[in-house]
């Protein structure tokens, strides 16, 4: 099979590890990067090309000496030998002290494997034989489960970056072989040189397939009841990433893709007289977990599944403890298990309307009027708020209020006349903390209407971006507030109503101006010296150092209290 993906560890590769340390290299050393298909310590007249002969140097007269061309690799071990090499020809100077291989008998072997141009590598046998081949065997084992990572993890950039018409195209240069990708009912999604299954061979593979994930469900059903894992028909009943056996058909190999109990399509490979199929299963595994990208998509069209999925997501977002097969079954359909952080946004909607036309009077909330964009977003109700979730990206750069806008653009899109009041959470970094970042949201949509001067105001805030605010929402109904206000602005307050004044309403702009008397001045419409003799009433009213940053501190945080108690709408109505 050609291909450029090496999927089988090379000789180098597994002499790399720290135990075959001692191992050296006499033969073949331009050749190191030939692929080991399998470890062994003995081999019959045909051996399996690729395979690493790991040999005790007393039975090297057992080895066919027309089978080296075959092997990836010859390891001799040596007992009671003090070699030293120098060069790896044939006109090399070896000089051995060993009861067991004859200087001669190495260097033709030296020259035979160079002729074959296959490694040959001495391993000096310093313990039992047996343990010896297992350290190579374990090697080998080591780097083929590491190569088989870093396949899955290539091939699922792939899916990422170009799809599965990417994918497919990838995967089928490498193997030099036609590749299908089709959905449970047979639609083409993506191929190279390969149609669909022909009719009259679906209903058999929808069966075969049936009757591999029932097997596969009673195996974990077994293994929960025999360790104790598991609560209840959900989590026993739970698929695994491993791909199911591999179907059979005519030429075809056939790999069905299952998500959350359900086969959701097949990837098929066509294949040769000549193929091995282990070896084409391998790179058959990792695609087929790989397409699990696109798939997981198509299953949110699943009406029942996503009704369940959502009820779990709601379940996570008000904090109810989820069992660990349930928080994977959520992040397996709906894709968070690709992102690597979340955002989420607590939304109050409503549709103003009056005649028909959008108007700030008469309204009407109800949910079951308003169109959700679920095909581009995650979102459930919990407890009266629609929570959107949005998974982040360290290659997307994102903004929260990029974010927040393209969302309420798209709602306000779909739905005319749409009021959107939207409180945002910090990002957090896993599915875990979910529950906190929408607390956040909810908080921050919370304060943003407390601060709001009238009900159907619009706004878009973070909680990051809260500031103080966070912590005053904590004692808002404190009584010791109700007696901080009536030394800050209840003293003010009287006086404007007593006088008619505007002394408040100074105040605060000269709060918001920064302390500034020029551009609180202008802001005002007023002279510089009216503003500085107002300042000075002020400061005489409340006997306070006016020029004081903790007498401006405290009499900001006194605003913010009455704002978020919405004590000055309340004076206005």
């Amino acid at each position: 099979m050609s291909n450029s993906y090496a999927l089988q560890p090379s000789v180098r590769q597994v002499l790399s590890a720290d135990t075959l340390a001692e191992a050296q290299v006499v033969a073949g050393q331009d050749h190191l990067e030939k692929q080991i298909m399998q470890v062994v310590s003995s081999l019959s007249t045909q051996p399996r090309p690729g395979s690493l002969l790991v040999l005790d140097a007393d039975h090297l007269a057992t080895l066919d000496k027309n089978a080296i061309k075959e092997l990836a690799g010859l390891v001799l071990i040596r007992t009671q030998v003090d070699v030293a090499l120098k060069g790896t020809g044939t006109g090399g100077d070896i000089k051995a002290n060993t009861t067991s291989l004859s200087d001669q008998a190495l260097k033709q072997l030296v020259k035979r494997c160079n002729e074959a141009q296959t490694p040959l590598i001495l391993y000096p046998g310093y313990g039992e034989v047996g343990q010896i081949v297992e350290d190579f065997r374990y090697s080998f084992l080591q780097e083929l489960k590491n190569l088989s990572a870093r396949l899955y993890s290539t091939m699922l950039n792939i899916a990422l970056e170009e799809g599965l018409d990417g994918l497919v195209e990838t995967v089928s240069s490498w193997l030099n072989r036609p590749l299908a990708v089709e959905s449970a009912d047979f639609k083409l999604l993506a191929a190279r040189n390969m149609g669909s299954t022909p009719a009259n061979q679906q209903k058999a593979l929808q069966d075969e397939a049936a009757e591999l994930l029932k097997a596969q469900q009673k195996s974990h059903l077994a293994h929960d009841l025999h360790t104790g894992i598991g609560s209840g028909v959900g989590s026993a009943l739970e698929v695994s990433d491993d791909a199911l056996n591999h179907i059979k058909l005519g030429r075809r190999l056939v790999f069905p893709v299952v998500l959350s109990e359900i086969v959701m399509g097949y990837v098929s490979v066509m294949v040769r007289q000549q193929d091995e199929p282990a070896t084409l299963a391998e790179y058959m595994h990792a695609l087929t977990l790989a397409c699990k990208v696109g798939f997981s998509h198509r299953l949110k069209d699943t009406p029942v599944l996503t009704i369940t999925m959502k009820s779990l997501l709601k379940d996570l977002l008000a904090g109810s403890p989820l069992s660990s097969s349930d928080q994977e079954r959520v992040e397996r359909h709906f894709g968070f298990d690709l992102c690597d952080g979340f955002l989420v946004l607590a939304l109050e909607m409503k549709v103003v309307k009056k005649n028909g036309k959008a108007t700030a009077g008469e309204t009407t909330s109800n949910a079951s009027n308003i169109s959700l964009p679920d095909d581009r977003y995650v979102s459930v109700d919990v407890d009266g708020i629609r929570a959107f979730v949005l998974p982040q990206s360290e290659r997307d750069k994102t903004t929260w209020i990029e974010a927040a806008e393209g969302l309420v653009a798209v709602l306000k899109d779909k739905n005319p006349h749409l009021h959107v009041k939207l409180g945002a959470s910090r990002e957090v970094a896993t599915m875990l903390e979910l529950s906190d970042a929408f607390r956040e949201a909810r908080q921050t949509l919370l304060i943003g209407s407390m601060m709001a001067n009238d009900q159907n105001d619009e706004f878009m805030l973070c909680y990051r971006d809260l500031g103080v605010k966070r912590l005053l929402y904590l004692v808002l109904d404190h009584p010791e507030l109700d007696r901080f206000l009536q030394e800050t602005l209840e003293p003010l307050e009287a006086y404007d109503e007593e006088w008619e004044s505007e002394l408040v309403d100074t105040l605060r702009g000269y709060l918001e101006q920064g302390a500034n008397l020029n551009s609180t001045a202008r802001a005002l419409f007023i002279h510089r010296h009216t503003l500085r003799y107002r300042l000075e009433q002020i400061a005489d009213i409340l006997k306070v150092d006016i020029d004081s940053q903790i007498v401006l501190l405290n009499l900001q945080i006194a605003f913010l209290i009455r704002d978020m108690r919405g004590d000055s709408r309340k004076r206005n109505a």
